[in-house]
């Protein structure tokens, strides 16, 4: 039986003869439904699909959970189902598509949404990925792009190319005006925890490092006003030659200096625990909330130890009351002859030893026990070369404009020895005069 179609069908027309609707596609009629009508609604170029699932390639639509399931039976490990497509001749930055995802109900006048968004980046055939999420009853707002070079920029859709005086451009980037904070969390109920993993292979796969190859680093960076400049640095680097399961490592610490642009080595940690400390002035302040008059130790040397915490006995102790005490006794100097030249003997210390006012005091904070000794600008008339001084500074390490003297006790020592040679001199010259008297 012939079907009397219409005589001028425009294209998505839909025609129902008995129990059989028909689309009417731009060229040819297409059955879509029986039993009843078609469950398509059509309006004016518009249609809708109201109730049910649909199946694009499967039957399995209505099993699926999902409103709509598309499939294609391909022997490749990936295959094309879906292409969207904002497609006209010109290439703009900025054109494509978006996909909108809302919980919200249609008749919602200030709808809202979340989204995923692919466009030209630039005017060029170069494509960004975008996501964006809204706060409750606020507009998206994109929150994390994925560029056409392949750097993840999360709280921002515009890649900085300026760190390390403009060298460098990082692949991952993130951005916030409201602070900005990170975290790994292992919740597990065992002694492990979180951590981050920076790791450096000379190749694709497994190639083993060299000796001295950074492994990797943190850069902490400040904006100069035109570029992200380094003001600190860690680093780890090969401390030694690689091998199987044999990674020597050492760390290095460095800052930059006022007025410099990149930073200075200032501390090395080597594979076998040697510690470098190295500074322009004052190389390191051991600070201490104990009492000046406590007997707390600034520094415990104990060799023969296991670990960092365990073992070792003490042979060397700096207390916080400024004592130094060791289990031997032993106090040197190096002097080696190899080391030294224009050699000869030292003048007559006598005068400034007998100069010298040796006197009682305290000090008016820290130890104020009577303590016997020198006073720095009284030597300073006698022997100037005893006395040093250092500038005052405040907690910035900014010159206070005043300075602090000391005295050299360990050359005085060598000045008294020197006064005690003459001293015994007189005394054997004065015993030989006695003798010499005695025996007449």
């Amino acid at each position: 039986m012939a079907i009397d179609f219409p005589a001028s069908p425009t294209n998505g027309q839909t025609f129902t003869s008995g129990s059989v609707t028909y689309t009417y596609d731009g060229t040819k009629w297409t059955a879509l439904a029986s039993g009843g009508g078609s469950q398509w609604t059509t309006s004016g170029s518009n249609i809708y699909y109201n109730t049910g699932s649909v199946g694009i390639g499967s039957t399995l639509a209505g099993n699926s959970n999902n409103s709509l399931l598309i499939r294609r039976d391909s022997a490749s490990a990936i295959s094309n189902v879906l292409m969207l497509n904002n497609g006209p001749a010109n290439n703009n930055a900025g054109q494509g598509v978006r996909i909108n995802m809302s919980g919200i109900g249609e008749a919602d006048s200030n709808i809202r949404y979340a989204y995923i968004e692919a466009a030209h980046q630039t005017s060029g055939n170069d494509h960004y990925l975008a996501f964006g999420t809204n706060p409750a009853g606020a507009t998206p707002v994109e929150r994390a792009r994925i560029d056409s070079s392949g750097r993840l920029l999360v709280g921002t859709s515009t890649a900085r190319t300026n760190f390390s005086n403009s060298t460098d451009d990082p692949q991952l980037q993130i951005e916030s005006s409201n602070g900005f904070g990170w975290a790994s969390i292992r919740n597990s109920n065992s002694s492990g925890g979180a951590y981050v993993y920076i790791a450096k292979s000379r190749g694709t796969g497994n190639v083993v490092l060299q000796n001295n190859d950074i492994i990797g680093g943190l850069n902490f960076e400040g904006n100069d006003g035109s570029e992200f400049v380094t003001a600190a640095q860690v680093r780890a680097e090969v401390d030694g030659t690689p091998g199987a399961n044999d990674m020597p490592g050492r760390l290095v610490f460095s800052v930059s200096s006022d007025g410099s642009a990149s930073p200075t080595e200032r501390m090395r940690v080597r594979n076998d625990g040697w510690v470098g400390i190295f500074s322009a002035t004052e190389t390191l302040s051991l600070r201490s909330a104990a009492a000046a008059s406590s007997t707390s130790a600034f520094l415990d040397g104990r060799p023969s130890a296991t670990n960092t915490t365990d073992g070792g006995s003490s042979t060397i102790r700096i207390y916080t009351n400024g004592n130094v005490v060791n289990t031997n006794n032993s106090y040197g100097s190096i002097s080696d002859i190899k080391l030294k030249e224009n050699i000869v003997d030292a003048n007559s210390q006598w005068n400034d030893l007998k100069a010298l006012q040796v006197r009682n005091y305290n000090f008016k904070e820290g130890q104020t026990h009577t303590q016997i000794g020198l006073i720095a600008q009284e030597v300073e008339l006698v022997s100037p070369g005893l006395v040093s001084e250092t500038p005052d500074r405040d907690e910035d390490g900014n010159d206070l404009g005043t300075v602090t003297k000391s005295v050299n006790y360990s050359v005085l020592y060598m000045k008294a020895v020197k006064a005690l040679q003459e001293a015994m001199e007189r005394i054997e010259a004065l015993e030989a005069k006695v003798a010499a008297f005695e025996a007449s």
